[in-house]
Parts: structure tokens; C-alpha cells; sequence
């Protein structure tokens, strides 16, 4: 392969491959579309896999679970490959490009343990298993971010976080947004596709908000249950939430809460653009989400969008103009802003001023500058 600088052969190392297991997944296929359409032999690596969506190669690995047990069989693979280039989002023991997609697995998990409540929270605090656990994380994390020939963070809230963990100097780490197809994810869309959307999901008049998550729990789905409930009963607002299966423990959550005429289950595998013409709002309250796909979809949509301050994609909305930042976990403040966006003239200023804010982060130029960083690393020593 060597020679020719634009026939490469690269790899791209994740945790999962399906699409429709969440964000990381889906942008991981497209940048390996981007990168095929550019003429390079890409190879995908992980350890869930989905419906091939590219022509990519894919190498489906075993799960060992322990973390450095799995970055050893990604080492293995990458060894048997010899690629010319390895971008890594979390799994590989070193890469030329380390984009730690979920800014930190150790964030992302302490964050679902301390949503779980007091008793749930207790069983992790005195385990040994989740301490043994996230003792790896660390050690990995560290020696992923300092291996690595250059580190992108997918928002500034990701690269002040692996500065706060990593002793690394700031120019090393690149601060690159989430993109998307400005093109499929656009306000004509969903004018065009609003009225059959709607009818296809049994919703007539009253105001709709959308939640897409694949972890209900990670993403607030139960926060914004809760503030669901705390909307006045008469004002017939619906809440759709899609991308993650609801079991019993969902369900019984909304029967008590008096809402089962209010919120829509509706699973994975959604046509998002479909569900976004029919929505009048998107609420994405997380607990973390380094740069959050669905807050930028939505936003350039056209979309008003509800999120808190840690959502890296929340750096591109302007509080109370393309949007609203509400503190995690504050269900109160939530229901006060979406009753704020009942109002129909507001909400369409705001998602004029969304679709604005999301255009600069078009799927391409996005994709483009990962791809740059990591063309870069062909001459640039790894420390």
C-alpha cells in the first residue's frame, strides 16, 4: 500500500459496528463511506456487528469484556491487517487518531450508575468488579490519549475533560463537531413529510416533543417523563421516544406516572428525518453525550432542541434563542421550557435560528477534517 497517499489502507476500531445501535455507530459508518468514496481500503473492527451498510471489510472480533482484554484482541487484529493508518474510538491499546467518540467510557458509565439512585449507586460505590472495572478504564484511556499521534475531541466539554484526566498539552488535541447531512436533515423536509408523518404516528393537532436514544437511562428518557407529567393534563401534548426498546420497567414508569396516552414507544430502527417532521421540538436532557448527533439532526431540521450543559453539541446552541440549556436532571426547569415552547411563533424562531446555528457543521467538512488529522499522522511522529 505504501507509495501512493491517497491508496491507503486504514482502519477504523469501534465498539460497535451496527447502525442502529446509536450515534458512534452510525458516524463510524459514514466516515468509512467517506473514506472508501475518497479511494481508500478501509477495514472496520469491533465487536457487535449490524447489517452491512458499505463495502467496507468488517473484522467481528470476540468480546472478552475487560477493556484491555478487548483493546488486545483490536491489537491482534491491527497486527494481522498491518493498515497504514488506524483511527481508533475507543477500543484499540494505541492509534494514529484516538476520538474517544463518548469522550470517556468511564463518564459515560459513572453517569448511568449515578442515575440509577441511592441503592444502585451504593452496589456500584462498594463493588470490586465496577472498581476493578473502571480502574482499567483509566489506565487505558491514558495510555490511549498519550500513544496516540494526534487526539480529537468532538467538542470543547470532551477536550477540557481529557485535559482534566491526561497530562497532555493543549495542541495536541483538535476539537472537531459532529456532522451532518444538512441536505436529508432540513426544514423543507419536513414540511413536505409533516401532515403523513404525523398520520402514520396517530397524532392530530396537539404539540409533539421527540427523544431519540438508545440508552433510555444515559439520555434522561425518565427526566423527560417527568416533565412530561408536569405539563398541564388539557394541553394534549405527546412525547415520542424512539431508538431504544422500552421493557416493562419504561412502561410501568409512564402507567404511573398517568401517561399512557401521552407517550409513544416506538423502538429502534426509525426513519429519524420521518419522526423529526412530525415533532415539534426535540428534548435530548443527557446526563453525557459528548457531541450528540440527534441535537445536531434536529437542529438542522429546523428543530427547537432541549438539552443540558453536558451535551458537547449543546456548545453550538445559544440559550434561549436556537434553543434551551437546562441543568441535568432537573425535571422542573425542563417542564418550564417546554411549556415555553407550546407556544407555536416561538418555536419556529428558534428553529429557524437552530437550522443557522447547525449548517457550519455539514457531514462532510466534518468528516473531511477527521480525515485531514488523520492523512497528517503519515508524517507526523507518535509520542
Amino acid at each position: 500500500m505504501a507509495g501512493d497517499p491517497s491508496q491507503l489502507r486504514i482502519a477504523l476500531t469501534a465498539p460497535r459496528l451496527d447502525p442502529e445501535s446509536g450515534g458512534l455507530a452510525r458516524w463510524v459508518g459514514q466516515f468509512a463511506a467517506h473514506l472508501e468514496r475518497r479511494g481508500h481500503d478501509v477495514h472496520l473492527i469491533g465487536f457487535e456487528t449490524g447489517p452491512a451498510v458499505i463495502s467496507a471489510e468488517v473484522h467481528r472480533l470476540r468480546d472478552p469484556g475487560d477493556p484491555w482484554a478487548r483493546a488486545r484482541e483490536v491489537a491482534t487484529c491491527l497486527a494481522r491487517l498491518r493498515p497504514d493508518l488506524v483511527h481508533d474510538s475507543g477500543v484499540a491499546p494505541r492509534a494514529d487518531v484516538f476520538q474517544p467518540a463518548t469522550g470517556s467510557e468511564r463518564m459515560s458509565e459513572r453517569a448511568v450508575i449515578a442515575a440509577g439512585g441511592p441503592g444502585h449507586r451504593l452496589k456500584a460505590r462498594v463493588s470490586p468488579k465496577v472498581f476493578l472495572r473502571h480502574r482499567a478504564m483509566a489506565s487505558l484511556e491514558r495510555h490511549q490519549c498519550r500513544g496516540a499521534g494526534a487526539v480529537i475531541a468532538m467538542s470543547a466539554l470532551v477536550r477540557d475533560l481529557l485535559l482534566g484526566l491526561q497530562p497532555l498539552p493543549v495542541d495536541r488535541i483538535q476539537v472537531i463537531h459532529n456532522g451532518v447531512d444538512t441536505q436529508v436533515f432540513h426544514p423543507e423536509v419536513r414540511q413536505r413529510r409533516r401532515l403523513s408523518a404525523r398520520r402514520s404516528l396517530g397524532v392530530g393537532e396537539e404539540p409533539m416533543f421527540l427523544l431519540v436514544a438508545h440508552n433510555l437511562l444515559l439520555k434522561g428518557a425518565d427526566t423527560a417523563i417527568a416533565a412530561l407529567a408536569r405539563l398541564p393534563a388539557g394541553s394534549g401534548v405527546r412525547l415520542a421516544i424512539a431508538g431504544g426498546d422500552a421493557d416493562t420497567p419504561w412502561r410501568q414508569r409512564v402507567r404511573r406516572a398517568g401517561l399512557e396516552d401521552r407517550v409513544l414507544f416506538l423502538g429502534p430502527g426509525q426513519d429519524i428525518p420521518l419522526l423529526h417532521a412530525a415533532a415539534d421540538a426535540l428534548v435530548h436532557p443527557t446526563r453525557w453525550d459528548a457531541c450528540s448527533l440527534v441535537t445536531i439532526e434536529a437542529m438542522a431540521s429546523g428543530l427547537p432542541v432541549i438539552t443540558t450543559p453536558r451535551n458537547g453539541a449543546g456548545e453550538l446552541i445559544t440559550d434561549g434563542h436556537s434553543g434551551f440549556i437546562v441543568p441535568a436532571d432537573a425535571e422542573d426547569v425542563l417542564a418550564d421550557r417546554m411549556q415555553q415552547l407550546l407556544d407555536a411563533p416561538l418555536r419556529t424562531r428558534m428553529g429557524e435560528a437552530a437550522r443557522v446555528a447547525a449548517l457550519p457543521h455539514d457531514l462532510d467538512s466534518s468528516l473531511s477534517a477527521v480525515e485531514a488529522e488523520l492523512l497528517a499522522c503519515r508524517c507526523r511522529p507518535r509520542c
